[in-house]
């Protein structure tokens, strides 16, 4: 347990060290306030990328980017990308609390 602690407060140091403590800008203030609405717009804007970037590899000729394989790959990572967002946003208001800076409305 107290290796734990003495990770949480290497973390802290480190984190206030490198500018956490400041006034979180827009951005951060929106990840705080809406993981979920962000974990819902990143996951399909990159399986969207990743599908665009397949599309063109079809119509570029490559043999058989284009299969349910590839596709299944592609919305894994979109849900993974999206579950990952969501997890940033709950950590970035975390952080954001710890330092005073977030309030729940």
């Amino acid at each position: 347990m107290r290796v734990w602690g003495l990770f949480a407060d290497w973390f802290w140091r480190m984190d206030r060290s490198l500018g956490g403590a400041a006034e979180p800008h827009r951005g951060q203030r929106f990840s705080a306030a809406h993981p979920l609405f962000l974990g819902l717009v990143m996951g399909p804007a990159f399986g969207v990328l990743i599908d665009s970037l397949l599309l063109i590899s079809t119509l570029a000729g490559f043999d058989g980017p284009l299969t349910a394989t590839t596709l299944l790959l592609s919305l894994g990572l979109s849900v993974f990308i999206a579950v990952l967002f969501v997890g940033m946003g709950y950590f970035e208001r975390l952080r954001q609390r710890h330092y005073g800076h977030y309030r729940e409305s």
